[in-house]
């Protein structure tokens, strides 16, 4: 026998009000964190790859033509200086007429501007057209590996147990899924592609500039150095501010998800205003936590534009010296053939328009880095969901459950969320097929929580639970519940129609296996009066139903399941006294074979029960027929009669 269970961790679920949050990471774990969402990509990596190829094409395609056509508009047509060979080449322009000559001539300058036009025909139609394809493209690329990252994450989230999620808040989960994960698709775009195409413009900027004038190039790379460090000094400081923004808003979303489902409490009680004030002021915490981040993040930019405005004052300053003194440019044998042989208004124009994309890649590059503070806080998050280990894990010699021999035992079981604190303590019971069990005791003695262990959706601490003959930590985990269909009391149903909602465990049950189940639980009746029958939508809540209809829906759900163990928690709360006689009856019949656990308060169906568990303070207090124990255990009785209000004092 080998127990899988691991001590329960609940990640991080929002800060106190005005408790300080430190900063667990540093530029190590911050770039580990960028790095394991490498799994989520991989399956996407040769339509990135596409991506990038293509998008490197595009722009090298743009930069050169770009290069020549404002050699032509500023050099010939503007100056009148001169043509490049390329110039003459690509164009078809006579070198006597256009290059070889000390300035263009009038008629050679009127040539020139149809040229240009055309020029930008190539130009504006490949990048549009280039660009919004890939735009498109970028869009299904992320929004796949989004998609690889959420399933994960509820996958992960419904491996843990009871105790768990006992513990986590479900607003909190909610924005992990939809909000913290979708970190993944910015980290792409933010941190791997746009950082290279920027870090590309940067490099082939500084190419250029260094073509022109190695002085120039070398402040543009000095420059690099100040904004680095500023983006360094900053990070800890967003880190900070931008995880209390999401804790708060992960607390206004919990908050807005309790206050959805407990509406009809709200308006029962008048207690709207104080709700609305409550909304009011987590909203405005975690406003103020936002707009917090965002002002940092917003001087950290404009510490950023000083540092390169500098660079550009200072490089726009000497390509303008070197432009009035016609000096030389640097590489002049390899800039010829573009027309920027020396300094002039082409070669001004040229260079300060690679100076400014190279400074702009640097600014938008330390931008990025100040979102993708926010990105690692938001991705460190979801990861503290993936990296729990989850408690209910097969064994490695764990077997499928073939059947459930002599039923269901529990063996000394004890078992409580918070292991100090015991929900259940030494409990003992077993049921035979075809015997129906029922389980009384006041309200949080554990009855449900018993049923959860029989489901292995948490593990005993103490003694086992077995199913025919095995203890269930040896059976699969998949097989298990497999065999065991359960009504719950909250009787959840979904927005599909009837039809679906009652095959939701078994999708591939035909329609008169939903009709059988549906008889058994006498929901046939009604469910055929309905507009649609059983193609009837059911709408949110299903609001359409009464309480008893649910109930009797639920309850089919669970028997068209036709497992060897049903569980059902309050079965008959809300059906009146002839329906439930009706269901009790009917479930008698289906269960002959099967072991039935009956969770209820209602003695009408306690009597339908061959046995009767009764928990006190989490012990067995009794365990027996019910006429039995109604005659011989003083507890029982006394319970029983405190339910009913009812005297068995007579009882024989």
């Amino acid at each position: 026998m080998t127990s899988s269970s691991t001590s329960t961790k609940t990640p991080p679920c929002g800060d106190a009000k005005g408790a300080p949050v430190d900063d667990d990471l540093d530029f190590a774990r911050v770039l580990h964190i960028f790095l394991r969402t490498w799994p989520f990509i991989k399956p996407l990596s040769r339509h990135l790859i596409f991506f990038v190829l293509c998008s490197m094409l595009v722009f090298l395609f743009s930069t050169t033509l770009g290069f020549i056509v404002t050699g032509l508009i500023n050099s010939g047509i503007i100056g009148g200086q001169p043509l490049g060979l390329l110039h003459a080449g690509i164009y078809g322009l006579d070198p006597a007429v256009f290059v070889d000559v000390e300035e263009l001539s009038a008629d050679a300058r009127r040539q020139l501007p149809s040229l240009a036009v055309w020029s930008f025909v190539p130009l504006v139609g490949v990048v549009m057209i280039a660009g919004m394809l890939l735009f498109q493209y970028s869009i299904w690329i992320f929004q796949s590996i989004n998609q690889l990252m959420r399933v994960r994450l509820v996958e992960q989230l419904q491996m843990q147990s009871l105790a768990f999620h006992s513990q986590a808040q479900t607003g909190d989960a909610i924005y992990r899924i939809y909000q913290d994960s979708a970190m993944v698709t910015s980290i792409i775009r933010s941190i791997f592609l746009e950082p290279l195409m920027l870090l590309g413009r940067y490099l082939v900027g500084l190419g250029v500039v260094a073509a022109f004038s190695p002085k120039l190039a070398l402040i543009l790379g000095i420059t690099f150095i100040p904004v680095l460090l500023l983006g360094r000094y900053f990070s800890s400081s967003l880190r900070v501010t931008f995880r209390r923004a999401r804790e708060r808003n992960s607390r206004l979303t919990s908050w807005i998800q309790e206050s959805m489902v407990g509406i009809r409490v709200i308006k029962a009680t008048g207690n709207e205003s104080q709700r609305e004030s409550a909304f009011e002021r987590l909203s405005q915490e975690a406003f103020a936590a936002a707009f917090e981040a965002r002002v940092m993040l917003t001087v950290m930019g404009i510490l950023a534009f000083v540092l390169v405005g500098l660079a550009v004052i200072t490089t726009q300053s000497l390509t303008a010296l070197y432009a009035n003194a016609e000096a030389d440019t640097y590489a002049r044998n390899l800039l010829l053939g573009f027309g920027f042989a020396v300094w002039n208004l082409g070669s001004f124009s040229a260079a300060s328009t690679r100076i400014n994309d190279s400074v702009g890649s640097l600014e938008s590059l330390i931008t990025i880095w100040g979102r993708a503070q926010d990105m690692a806080v938001g991705l460190n998050r979801v990861f503290e969901i993936l990296d729990l280990e989850p408690e209910i894990m097969d064994a490695p010699d764990a077997s499928d459950l073939e059947n459930i021999g002599d039923g269901v035992t529990f063996q000394n079981v004890t078992f409580g969320y918070d292991r100090l604190r015991p929900v259940l303590t030494d409990i003992s019971l077993a049921s035979s097929p075809g015997s129906i069990t029922a389980i009384v005791g006041s309200t949080g003695t554990g009855k449900s929580t018993l049923m959860s262990l029989l489901l292995r959706l948490a593990d005993p601490q103490q003694g086992i639970v077995t199913v025919g003959g095995k203890d269930i930590r040896d059976i699969t985990v998949a097989s298990l519940r497999r065999n065991v269909a359960i009504a719950t009391q909250e009787n959840i149903l979904f927005t599909a129609s009837v039809l679906e909602n009652i095959r939701y465990a078994v999708p591939e049950a035909d329609r008169d296996t939903v009709i059988a189940a549906a008889q058994v639980a006498c929901a046939d009746e009604f469910i055929n009066q309905l507009s649609q029958g059983y193609e009837t939508p059911l709408g949110e809540r299903a609001t359409k139903l009464s309480t008893g209809q649910r109930q009797r829906i639920v309850i089919a759900r669970a028997l068209v399941k036709d497992s060897p163990i049903l569980i059902l928690d309050e079965p008959t709360a809300a059906l009146d006294a002839e329906t439930e006689l009706r269901v009790m009856e009917n479930l008698r019949q289906w269960g002959e074979s099967r072991c039935v656990f009956l969770i209820t308060h209602r003695l009408s169906t306690i009597r339908q029960a061959h046995n009767v568990l009764y928990l006190r303070d989490g012990r067995v207090a009794a365990f027996g027929p019910h006429d039995q124990l109604a005659r011989d255990n003083d507890a029982y009785r006394s319970f029983i009669e405190a339910e009913t209000g009812m005297s068995l004092g007579t009882q024989s």
